[in-house]
């Protein structure tokens, strides 16, 4: 009986090979290092491990199956993967604890005044009159309540804070959550928020959906914190509602531009916090994505259900309820 092939996309899971061959001995897991060998090896592979581009998707004949590399997957809802029966897997749970504990250090790198500090030491100014402000009490917005939207939630919790979530297909609040509500109703509840945290996935509803209207809506002392996607929020707003003291900072992992091109304002902003995209850098969730794609590959293997399935027309992970 044939074997199912599998192609490793480019990157660090390539080196996983050797692992991921112990789910199954049905497999035939083939590493593709360059845009040349993905592009000759995929023509006849069942499933790839990778973001797929649309070049290579449209000579895969036999593709049944895409696991993604990581949480995100958008980069691959082109309209003939939309059409197609292709399944799409994510990590999805990998990286919660990480990026959770990222929010929280952006959190408090504005709440303990850090940045400010961290700047003064830069210029050997030595100051005590750095603002800082205690976060047990306040209340946070919680935008999106995927795994890591729910692990974050009951960090801040755990803090002290008061937690609203919005939500598009929680019914009950989770684990730390006082109150959930539908996207519909968000601008109604960014006015109680001091800190307004994007957990969403980016999908063509969500794109942009952090705008002036919302600012208009925060408190003048609030924070925004962004570990989602950069395009989720629209970044010339943001940056006019920074300036003009719409919002007091913001505390960013992501951008709508990659990497944040050197005359964006962003840079010199001393109301912002920011790190180039590494909220879930860590060798305890490159642990979890590899556990992840052992587990898929054997599930496909024996004809399981797999982990983790989008549902590619509403472009996020549908979860039980």
């Amino acid at each position: 009986m044939p074997k199912i092939k599998a192609v490793v996309m480019a990157g660090r899971w390539i080196d996983w090979i050797s692992d991921m061959k112990t789910a199954s001995e049905k497999l035939h897991i083939v590493g593709v290092p360059t845009r040349d060998d993905l592009l000759r090896e995929v023509v006849d592979a069942e499933v790839v491990i990778g973001r797929l581009p649309h070049e290579a998707f449209l000579k895969a004949k036999k593709l049944r199956w895409v696991q993604s590399i990581g949480v995100g997957f958008e980069t691959m809802l082109y309209p003939e993967m939309l059409q197609s029966e292709v399944i799409i897997t994510n990590t999805a749970g990998a990286y919660d604890s990480v990026i959770s504990e990222h929010a929280m250090a952006h959190i408090l790198a504005h709440s303990r005044g850090i940045s400010g500090h961290e700047r003064n030491r830069k210029n050997r100014k030595w100051s005590r009159e750095v603002h800082v402000m205690q976060i047990d009490g306040l209340t946070a917005c919680v935008l999106g309540l995927g795994s890591i939207g729910r692990t974050i939630a009951k960090r801040l919790h755990a803090f002290g804070l008061h937690v609203i979530a919005v939500d598009v297909q929680a019914k009950t609040p989770p684990e730390g959550v006082a109150r959930v509500v539908h996207p519909d109703h968000m601008l109604d509840v960014l006015p109680e928020a001091d800190i307004v945290l994007v957990a969403l996935p980016l999908t063509k509803s969500t794109e942009g959906v952090i705008n002036a209207q919302c600012f208009n809506r925060m408190k003048k002392t609030a924070l925004l914190i962004n570990i989602a996607r950069g395009p989720i929020v629209n970044e010339p707003d943001l940056i006019t509602a920074l300036q003009t003291g719409q919002i007091a900072g913001a505390g960013l992992d992501v951008f709508e531009t990659e990497p944040l091109p050197t005359n964006n304002p962003l840079w010199d902003m001393p109301n912002v916090s920011f790190t180039p995209h590494i909220a879930s850098q860590c060798d305890e969730g490159n642990h979890n994505i590899k556990q992840i794609f052992i587990d898929n590959l054997r599930r496909y293997a024996n004809g399981e259900t797999l982990m983790n399935i989008i549902d590619k027309e509403k472009g996020y992970l549908v979860r039980p309820h």
